[in-house]
């Protein structure tokens, strides 16, 4: 199992965020989080990647425990990151954002393969890639944070939030490369509040609600399931 979350609590003082939730994520797959705003998602996901403290429980990737270590260290064991908002670096360049992603790496032409990677899967960056990247659309951002997960490396990309505030085109892009990641070998963690396109393309799926996991399995089963149907398909 290269990812288990067990009884996990998450409190924001007083608040209980996250109230101990149970999940696994196999290697090769894409697993999706999915529920309505303040359900926990972006908790759990920086609990996760140690950006958030664990009140209690455990968090193992690769059979060893990460609960509460520093963030720099879970990027090290191979987690990357692509936060909600995208927090690219705006002052630098798109090519500066990919180097300052790859500075933990020790493989000079491994580096080298993943910017390629990037720009095969995404063109525009390319073309731009001496552009500052406040200059960038805000497609083309969220582009160069999934490219700067591509080039950190690691097995497991989590990610928070990809299609927001995005033009359905753009989203179908995004979609399609998390697909394409996932083919060539990277396990995938989504929150997604776009719950048809989320579970169009993960392999299991956890509904989160009030900070507790309600519904959980294939995602082809939770797409036609009722519920989830009625409360987060419009239907």
């Amino acid at each position: 199992m290269l990812l288990e979350v067990n009884d996990l609590h998450v409190n924001y003082g007083a608040i209980k965020a996250v109230k101990g939730i149970s999940f696994y994520v196999e290697k090769g797959e894409i697993v999706t989080l999915i529920g309505a705003n303040g359900a926990g998602k972006t908790t759990t996901l920086r609990t996760i990647t140690g950006l958030e403290h664990a009140a209690s429980g455990t968090i193992h990737f690769k059979d060893k425990d990460i609960t509460n270590i520093a963030p720099h260290r879970i990027v090290e064991m191979g987690i990357t990151h692509v936060p909600e908002g995208r927090r690219i670096f705006t002052n630098l360049t798109v090519m500066e954002n990919l180097k300052m992603a790859a500075l933990l790496r020790k493989d000079p032409e491994g580096k080298k393969a993943s910017y390629e990677e990037v720009f095969e899967l995404f063109p525009r960056l390319k073309e731009r890639r001496m552009q500052p990247s406040i200059t960038l659309s805000g497609g083309e951002q969220q582009m160069l944070a999934v490219g700067r997960a591509i080039v950190t490396g690691g097995d497991l990309v989590v990610l928070d939030e990809p299609s927001m505030g995005l033009a359905p085109k753009i989203v179908d892009e995004i979609f399609e490369v998390i697909q394409r990641m996932n083919q060539e070998g990277k396990t995938i963690l989504l929150n997604e509040q776009n719950a048809f396109m989320a579970l169009s393309v993960a392999n299991r799926a956890y509904v989160l609600e009030t900070g507790n996991i309600t519904i959980e399995g294939p995602a082809k089963d939770l797409l036609t399931d009722p519920r989830v149907k009625e409360a987060y398909l419009g239907s």
